[in-house]
């Protein structure tokens, strides 16, 4: 079986001292670690009449050997498919309907149990810590079957949705925007990073609004952050030029939503070429030009073209130089909370495992958070639209 790996930002301390100090307290060695222990649960009835009905799978807590924020996730397994995570906790529960359960079961891409019928599935926890950089502190638990049985999916297939962010940093054009992708199957959540900073950055604040189509025909989010409204009449959106996380929650119906925004300080590259320090390389957005003196300057029109096009391409990058090679991620704000990476760059996943490289010297590195819309939209694997690039640079 395949297993996540979840990384911390203290590889080189656990791996030389097997322990984290956090508030004066040291956590166990990884062999020390007690794992959770998924509890027994009874076997699963899913009919026509109870698709409302929920379930609750419960665990006994990891014991990392101080008070850990631990996290939880979930995983199902069933045949030769690969694990399917069910879902994550910061506690020692998770509950969902029978309908979402079923659902993510029958699915082609969840885990393809056959509808109508009883199929037994295995379940198991895994727990990690942030301040884990190795793999060692990732703990599965014991294994539990269910007989489970299904009934025919009641979702159609689900298709990763983006989200676009049309504004004064990129010319009011919903078509090229930045995009915000969906967060998992049909959560009508949506997030990413924009800058927000118009051409020339002289404004004093950036005004924008959220689409969910390429034009201005569909939702057309604005009038406030905390209740966007849906009309072609809503009112601008506006923030302090800058850098942002965006995260929108819409209602299932897109009939209105709200939106948090939350300053990007740094997107960086980590790894073993800074033994996974602080120091970590920042990125900046690709291809942003220098802007010239004013509005009024000859070459203001090339100008803006490349800013916009930077703004809408989304991609940050740095170069390394004198880069040793070995494992990196990516990640915001010099933290671990926020972090990207995996064994395939077309693909980086949302605190996914580490990525590698064997290229070494003046290397530069990209993360690309916009994605190919129209390769996706056809894709029903709904893989991670986050992609990277490590090429060397002569």
């Amino acid at each position: 079986m395949k297993f996540l790996r979840y990384i911390s930002c203290a590889a080189a301390a656990l791996s030389l001292l097997a322990c984290q100090e956090v508030d004066k307290t040291c956590a166990l060695a990884p062999d020390a670690v007690v794992a959770p222990v998924l509890d027994e649960h009874s076997d699963i009835l899913v009919d026509a009449d109870n698709l409302s009905s929920e379930v609750t799978f419960t665990w006994r807590a990891a014991d990392y050997g101080y008070p850990a924020a631990v996290a939880y996730s979930l995983y199902c397994v069933y045949g030769e498919e690969e694990p399917y995570q069910v879902g994550e906790s910061a506690t020692t529960s998770y509950t969902l309907s029978k309908e979402t359960l079923n659902n993510a079961l029958v699915n082609s891409k969840g885990l393809n149990v056959p509808a109508d019928e009883t199929s037994t599935v295995f379940f198991y926890v895994v727990s990690s810590i942030s301040t884990a950089q190795e793999s060692a502190y990732t703990k599965k638990s014991n294994v539990i079957a269910l007989d489970i049985t299904t009934v025919k999916s009641t979702s159609a297939p689900w298709i990763r949705r983006p989200l676009y962010v049309p504004g004064g940093h990129q010319g009011w054009s919903p078509a090229t925007a930045p995009v915000l992708w969906e967060t998992a199957e049909n959560s009508d959540v949506y997030e990413g990073p924009v800058y927000l900073v118009p051409a020339g950055a002289a404004a004093a604040v950036c005004e924008f609004k959220f689409t969910d189509t390429p034009g201005w025909d569909g939702g057309n989010f604005g009038n406030s952050l905390d209740a966007l409204g849906n009309s072609g009449g809503s009112g601008n959106l506006s923030v302090a030029p800058g850098t942002y996380w965006v995260k929108v929650t819409l209602t299932s119906d897109h009939s209105t939503g709200s939106a948090k925004l939350t300053p990007i300080t740094a997107i960086s590259v980590v790894g073993a070429y800074n033994s996974w320090a602080d120091d970590d390389v920042e990125l900046r957005l690709a291809g942003l030009p220098a802007a010239p003196v004013d509005a009024e300057d000859p070459g203001y029109p090339a100008y803006e073209a490349a800013h916009n096009a930077a703004v809408n391409a989304q991609i940050w990058e740095c170069t390394i130089p004198a880069f040793t090679g070995g494992e990196f991620k990516f990640r915001l704000n010099h933290a671990w909370a926020d972090s990207w990476g995996g064994d395939n760059l077309d693909h980086i996943n949302y605190n996914g495992g580490n990525c590698s490289t064997t290229l070494t010297g003046n290397v530069r590195f990209a993360i690309d958070f916009h994605g190919d819309i129209a390769a996706l939209a056809e894709d029903a694997t709904n893989p991670s639209p986050v992609s990277a690039v490590v090429a060397k640079v002569e």
